[in-house]
This record gives C-alpha cells, sequence and structure tokens, in this order.
C-alpha cells in the first residue's frame, strides 16, 4: 500500500476516533502515490512531498535522516508560493516578518524607507498598471517584430529603447577580477538561452521540458496579447527555439561547467581590440563604446568560442531567428511588469513549471521583488532594530575556533607534501570573517523610486532601477575594490564563501530557532551554525576554491603529487555519487554537478567532531540529530528534478545520511554496525579532507 493512500486513511481514521478534523493536510500538488520506492538507493528521496507516510520503517541504523525527521517530513508542507521548505530556511520566515512590518510602518523615515515603501506600494497599484495594460512594450515589440534588414537588427540592438526595455543577448557585467582580486573587471557572458542548461537543446529532459513550457506559454501569451494568430506563433516558437538550439551548440554545459577545469578555463582576459575580432559583426562592441563598458582594462571572455559561434549566426539567413529569439525572451522577462491579466498568467505558468499548489499573496510577491531590488535598504532597517554587537561578536568567535581547528586538521594531515600544507595553512590564516553585518555600505543615492502620488508606476520603477544599477556597475570599470563593502544581501537566507576575497560570509538572514539563537547548547550549535561554518570554510579547499589563493586570486599553489592525490579522492567521492538513485524513474545523479558542496559538507562536520573532541561529556546524540534537524526539507517532485540536473549541494537527504556515516563516532554513537543502512566501511569513506 503506498504512503499517499495510508496517509489518506489514517486521516480518515484519525477522524472517526476522534469527532475532530485533524490539521494534517496535504496540497494537490506534487504528491506522488505512485512512487516506486524499491528503484531509489541507497536510501528513499525522502524529500520528495508524500514519501514519508504515517508509518515509521525506518530506523537510525537504517535511515538516519527519515527515522530522525520522520514527524516532520510527513507533516510539513511548502506554503503558498514555495516549492519546498526546509527548517535551515526558517530565517526567511522571520526575515519576511519583519521587514514587511517595515513596509507597512508609516512612522519609518529615511532614505531606505521611501525607497521601499514607494516600489512596494507601486507593485500593488493594480488600478495603474490596469491602466497602462501592455502599453509600457506594445510598442517596442512591434519595432522588433518590424525589422527587415541586419542593419535595422543592429540600429534597434543599439537603441535607447532596448537597451532600457530589453538586452542584446550577450550583456557585459562588472565583477571583481580572478586575476586581480583587488580590481573590477568587465564580464563578458556566454549568449543568453532559453533553458537554462545547453545540453537540453540535445537531449530534453523532464525538466527542461516544464522550462520550454514555461518559455512557450509566456511568449504566446504575450503575442496573444500583441494580436498575433496562432499560425503566427506557434511559427516564431519554432524559430527562437532553431537558432536557440544552434546557439547553445557553441556552449559548455552544466555538467562541463561543473567539472574542476572550467575555474581557470572560463577567465580569458582579452583587450578591447581583441574582442571586436571575436565579434566582428554582432554588435556587442559597438554597444560597450555606446554605453561606456569598453573603457575597462580588464575584459573577461566567460567562453571566447560562445562569442565567436554567436558571432558566425549574426547574418541575413538568420534575422527571423533572432527576431523570434528576442521577442520570445523579451516576453519572459517582461510579463510579471504588467497588468493584473499579465501577471496572473505569469503566475499560473510558473506555477506549473515548479509545483507550486497556491500562489504566495500578492503582498508577499510585493516584498520579495522589493526586497531583492534593494537589499541594503531593508539590511539597514533591520540591523537598527534586531541585532546587537554582542551577537556579531560571538558569531566572530565561532568563526575563529573554527578557523583554529581546521588549522590543526590541516597540519594533521597524512596525505599531503609539506610544501602544499603550508600554502593551505597560509591560505587559511588569511580567510576573512564577514559576521553578521558590515559597517559600511555600497552607495545608493544612484536609486530612487517616484511614488504613486507624484506620477510613479512600477513599470517604470523597475526599469528606472535596472539603470542606476548598470550606471553604478559601470561606475566601478577601472577602480579598486573596497574590502570593507560586502556585496551581498545580508537578510537572505544563506551563509556563503567568496573566494574573490577568501571570506566566510556569516548572514543574520540565515539565523532561526534551527540554525542559532544565543541559548543554544553547545551540542545545538555546532550541530546547526557550526557545521555550517565549517562547511564555509571548507569552501576554500573545495574543487574550485582551492584554485584561488589566501588574497582570492586563481592562483595555483599546489605541487603536482598533491593535486594528483586530491583528485583522486575528489573521484572517488564523485563516483560515490554517481551511484545514487534519487528518483523512481531511475533519473541519473552526478556527482561531478554536486562535488564542492559535499567536500565542504563532510570537512565542515569533521571540524565540528574535533571541536567537540575537546569538550567533557559531549552529548553525540543531540549533535547528530541537531544537525539532521537542520537539513530537514520538503519539496515538490517538479524542483527536486530540477535540482538533480543543476550545479550546487546535494538533496538535503544526502546531506544528512552520506554526511554523518562517514566518522566513526556516529558508528558508535548508534551501534551501527555492518549489515546496517547506515554503515559504511572505513575503506569506502569519502571525506576528501
Amino acid at each position: 500500500m503506498n504512503k499517499r493512500l495510508i496517509a489518506v486513511l489514517m486521516a480518515a481514521i484519525m477522524t472517526i476516533l476522534t469527532g475532530c478534523r485533524i490539521s494534517y493536510a496535504i496540497p494537490e500538488v506534487s504528491e506522488n502515490p505512485d512512487t516506486d520506492e524499491t528503484v531509489m538507493t541507497p536510501w528513499i528521496n525522502s524529500n520528495i512531498i508524500g514519501a514519508v507516510g504515517w508509518d515509521v520503517t525506518e530506523s537510525y541504523k537504517d535511515d538516519f535522516y527519515y527515522a530522525v525527521n520522520h514527524d516532520w517530513l510527513r507533516d510539513t508542507r511548502p506554503g503558498p508560493g514555495e516549492t519546498s521548505t526546509a527548517n535551515i530556511v526558517g530565517g526567511k520566515k522571520i526575515v519576511k516578518k519583519r521587514c514587511m512590518e517595515f513596509l507597512n510602518d508609516k512612522s519609518l523615515s529615511g532614505s531606505d524607507a521611501d525607497l521601499i515603501r514607494n516600489f512596494y506600494e507601486l507593485f500593488l497599484d493594480w488600478d495603474s498598471r490596469n491602466d497602462a495594460g501592455i502599453e509600457p512594450v506594445e510598442p517596442f515589440l512591434a519595432k522588433l517584430m518590424s525589422i527587415n534588414s541586419l542593419d535595422e537588427m543592429t540600429k534597434f540592438m543599439l537603441s535607447e529603447e532596448n537597451h532600457r526595455l530589453g538586452d542584446i543577448i550577450i550583456t557585459p557585467g562588472v565583477d571583481v577580477s580572478p586575476t586581480d582580486s583587488s580590481v573590477y573587471e568587465v564580464t563578458i557572458p556566454v549568449p543568453a538561452l532559453l533553458l537554462t542548461d545547453p545540453a537540453e537543446y540535445v537531449n530534453m529532459t523532464a525538466n527542461g521540458e516544464r522550462e520550454k513550457a514555461y518559455v512557450e506559454g509566456c511568449a504566446s501569451y504575450m503575442m496573444t496579447r500583441l494580436g498575433m494568430t496562432e499560425k503566427d506563433q506557434n511559427k516564431i516558437l519554432e524559430q527562437a527555439f532553431d537558432l536557440d538550439t544552434k546557439i547553445a551548440a557553441f556552449e559548455k554545459t552544466a555538467l562541463e561547467k561543473a567539472d574542476t577545469s572550467y575555474v581557470s578555463d572560463s577567465v580569458n582576459i582579452v583587450t578591447f581590440e581583441e574582442l571586436k575580432e571575436l565579434s566582428p559583426d554582432f554588435p556587442l562592441p559597438a554597444y560597450m563604446e555606446k554605453y561606456g563598458w569598453s573603457e575597462a582594462k580588464l575584459i573577461d571572455v566567460a567562453e571566447p568560442d560562445a562569442v565567436r559561434g554567436f558571432n558566425s549566426l549574426y547574418t541575413k539567413e538568420n534575422l527571423e531567428g533572432i527576431k523570434a529569439k528576442l521577442l520570445v525572451q523579451f516576453s519572459g522577462s517582461l510579463i510579471s511588469l504588467l497588468d493584473e491579466q499579465a501577471y496572473r498568467k505569469y503566475q499560473e505558468l510558473n506555477n506549473k513549471k515548479n509545483g507550486i499548489a497556491e500562489s504566495a499573496p500578492d503582498e508577499e510577491a510585493a516584498y520579495l521583488k522589493t526586497k531583492k531590488t534593494f537589499p541594503d535598504s531593508f539590511a539597514r532597517l533591520y540591523i537598527d532594530r534586531y541585532l546587537n554587537e554582542n551577537i556579531r561578536q560571538e558569531i566572530t568567535k565561532l568563526c575563529k575556533d573554527c578557523i583554529e581547528t581546521y588549522d590543526e586538521m590541516l597540519a594533521e594531515n597524512d596525505w599531503l607534501t609539506d610544501e602544499t600544507v603550508k600554502a593551505a595553512r597560509d591560505k587559511l590564516s588569511k580567510v576573512r570573517i564577514h559576521a553578521v553585518y558590515p559597517d559600511k555600505w555600497e552607495d545608493y543615492s544612484v536609486y530612487s523610486v517616484k511614488p504613486a502620488k507624484s506620477g510613479g508606476n512600477y513599470f517604470d520603477a523597475v526599469m528606472d532601477n535596472k539603470e542606476a544599477t548598470e550606471k553604478k556597475n559601470i561606475s566601478k570599470i577601472n577602480t579598486k575594490k573596497d574590502d570593507e563593502i560586502w556585496v551581498v544581501d545580508v537578510l537572505d537566507t544563506n551563509c556563503y564563501y567568496d573566494r574573490s576575497d577568501n571570506s566566510i560570509n556569516i548572514l543574520p538572514g540565515f539565523f532561526c530557532d534551527y540554525t542559532y539563537s544565543e541559548d543554544m547548547k553547545l551540542e545545538q550549535k555546532y550541530g546547526a551554525l557550526g557545521a555550517v561554518i565549517g562547511h564555509e570554510i571548507s569552501h576554500a579547499f573545495d574543487t574550485k576554491g582551492s584554485q584561488y589563493d589566501g588574497d582570492g586570486n586563481l592562483r595555483d599553489w599546489w605541487t603536482q603529487e598533491d593535486k594528483d592525490a586530491f583528485r583522486e579522492r575528489t573521484d572517488k567521492l564523485i563516483e560515490f555519487y554517481d551511484r545514487v538513485v534519487p528518483l523512481d524513474d531511475g533519473s541519473e545523479y552526478h556527482g561531478t554537478l554536486i562535488q564542492t558542496e559535499a567536500i565542504a559538507d563532510l570537512a565542515g562536520f569533521k571540524c565540528m567532531l574535533k571541536m567537540a573532541e575537546e569538550e567533557e561529556n559531549f552529548d553525540y546524540d543531540l549533535f547528530f540529530k541537531t544537525y539532521e534537524r537542520l537539513y530537514a526539507e520538503v519539496s515538490s517532485k517538479e524542483r527536486i528534478v530540477k535540482m538533480i540536473h543543476k550545479r550546487g549541494h546535494p538533496l538535503t537527504y544526502l546531506r544528512g545520511n552520506v554526511t554523518v556515516q562517514q566518522f566513526d563516532e556516529f558508528m558508535e554513537t548508534y551501534g551501527i554496525k555492518e549489515g546496517d543502512g547506515m554503515y559504511l566501511a572505513p575503506e569506502d569513506r569519502i571525506a576528501v579532507w
């Protein structure tokens, strides 16, 4: 009997026995009554909504993550507008509640309060948005479709109107240079595709099919609003994807980008004259000259072959395909900015793509868009009201303790030469601690939002912000990076390692009952935030971070002998994850895609266990269970399929189980022996560090 049926029967029985309505409710979307769990290995994917029923079929010895989190996994469901929910992102709910109070607090004054309040109110001003309809974009899109020659297309690409409302497929950006981390460079990305991964154009996955349906749905809706016939729409969609398939052939796939060699292969410093040679026909150089990008002393092209390849496609023979691609691309970027009818269609398509049962309230959607647009404004208000120096000092101390312990781990290393160990410890000694919040911020004076009472509207506010952000980025060209400024949303529910400045960033948006509180027991602090801090430090020594030095520069500090030994150990980890089967359709799991995060999970946890050795009567049971509860998560199957095909973390049930089974302390705490589902022989363990 499948778990969905068991859950329904148990709900009915409980209703009869108690005479009341129980609170257990299952949304219609993303339940999986026909899931064949026998295909999954080495454990069932208990992250899938509905995979865990009322029966507890696993013990600590066989599936630790499942057993510890059973009731939570059974009873918890994502909220409106969500594809997943997890303990580790509990901070997001705290931040949302507090920040939405800012938006509704009329007593708040100052530029930050004005920015976020004005933008938020414009998002929700449906009367104004409905009055405008699609008028803000209709002439622009009509002009695009009226183009009859390549010269006209080039003129359109370079126009002020396209610069404001659209883009040119290859859009320059600004970032810290990997060759000199003290300065900014101009980055030239690969041509934008309609689908996320170039591999989808060769062998389309279920995730690719959902992405394509979303892209086509947005475009078809917008083309209908523009008065195009279904026949014309189908032709445009076919032309757009035909051209995109040609472009994708020149680009690296997600799997290829996950290879460690891509770190250095994607750094290609060119002069502006050399860029002109890469793109003599496509007007990227002319665009850069017109809009202020061409004076950069450092221009870094991620994939020269992709730029060169797209240039070869910029021909009159492909004109209709280019027009079609731009129309489809612009439809996707503009649909959510227009009237309520367009926005509801966007919600419908986005929900279907991601397996969302119910849309979030408009107020929440408006908050999320506002926070994404003005993160520092929210952060400054949040810090003033909710944070203090004591919290920052405690987090800083925990970071320093972790770094000190990590140094001991490196000193005790038995598979690297002394030369590489010394270089690794030198890098570790230079790790910068960004704990909780900075003392200096980016200049926000470039931003302003005209309120509705002064004639402002949401569409213009978004486009004004786009222009202001580009102006701010262009002002960084050929300048030194200010190390006191953190270019990050400190209220993001995340912690991360930045290899460009060798920093660990421990952010207050991550703090919640499961991740950090001042009154946690030591074992809980180690099992939650401590393990996360150790994880972030470990990124300095994963397969990508290890290619950078202590100053954030791309520099090889390894002996060849040690590189070979490191590769052998990481290959073993990759092969382990390659054998995982996370879905009942037998979908492949790619260790290459998650290798950096898996390395960091295991090394960070080892760091905490080493710190635990120094504590008398350390409660290992509480420590291990805290770690498992940290990663309790349920997701729509659509989201899980998407995660399987992208770079990032292992699925959380794997983060929970695979991490703990690497260590003797876990085996001893729960009496795990050969034959148990959680047992892993010492010779089969995959911890790199």
